[in-house]
């Protein structure tokens, strides 16, 4: 009704009546507020009953070992589950809340991630996500920069994006032109379809068409239900802080799986 610019207009139900718009409106915003306090209670009773090996934490995580489990409740408790911007682009503070246990990353989440990692790191672009989504090239190449991918100064592009109901991402070194792909499964039809997409899109994108050296990144293998979203993030992590296929070993620790 807002977007048609009729708030004026009424609903009608035979057994309820008449609602106003913004009546209307304040429902929504009550189920939505419900919902997210029924996540932060959910998140709460997570943190409350997980074990955080400190033995198990690597660098560049080292700076969680000291965080408490009230440290990380009252985080929870303070945050904003509404809207926030980062630049003009707007993320839903609850949807952070889908880190933990296993559950599934919504795009949300995953944007809000890649987002973290570019505050954290230096020269780093975001590819949308949402770029695979679409099937027109000129749509994906428009959803595909929509976070400044191709910005100046960019030497090191990343992205995750969902290859059907699971997750896979791609690294991107400008400099080198080299292209790092991980699959959580290993799978080589997902890995195809990474590289597939990175070569159609994301190369003509950054102006480096066919000049591209493809690796995957291997040391990394989902377990049982664990979330592909979060290996994914971390991987990228361990790239953007010096990894590679050659020293891989020097900053994976199968430790990280517990």
């Amino acid at each position: 009704m807002a977007a048609k610019n009729k708030t004026d207009e009424l609903a009608r139900w035979d057994d309820y009546g008449f609602a106003t718009y913004g009546q209307l409106k304040l429902m929504t915003d009550v189920v939505q507020a419900k919902n997210n306090f029924a996540l932060v209670e959910a998140t709460m009773a997570w943190v409350d009953t997980v074990d955080f090996h400190v033995a198990s934490i690597v660098h560049p995580f080292k700076d969680t070992e000291d965080v408490t489990k009230d440290t990380h409740k009252h985080t929870v408790d303070n945050m904003n589950l509404g809207s926030w911007y980062a630049g003009r682009h707007v993320q839903l503070g609850c949807e952070f809340l889908d880190f933990r246990e296993n559950l599934w990353l919504h795009t949300g989440s995953i944007i809000g991630g890649l987002l973290l990692l570019r505050e954290t790191y230096e020269s780093v672009g975001i590819v949308n996500p949402r770029f695979h989504d679409f099937d027109h090239p000129d749509q994906k190449t428009r959803t595909a920069k929509a976070y400044g991918a191709t910005a100046s100064g960019t030497k090191r592009v990343i992205s995750v994006i969902n290859l059907g109901n699971h997750w896979g991402a791609f690294f991107v070194n400008v400099e080198t032109t080299t292209c790092y792909l991980f699959d959580p499964l290993q799978l080589k039809s997902n890995l195809s379809t990474l590289k597939k997409a990175v070569a159609t899109v994301v190369e003509p994108m950054l102006g480096i068409t066919n000049q591209l050296s493809y690796e995957a990144i291997t040391g990394c293998l989902q377990k049982d239900s664990s979330s592909c979203g979060i290996w994914c993030l971390v991987v990228l992590e361990l790239l953007l802080f010096g990894a590679n296929p050659e020293n891989w070993g020097d900053y994976w620790s199968d430790s990280m799986y517990d």
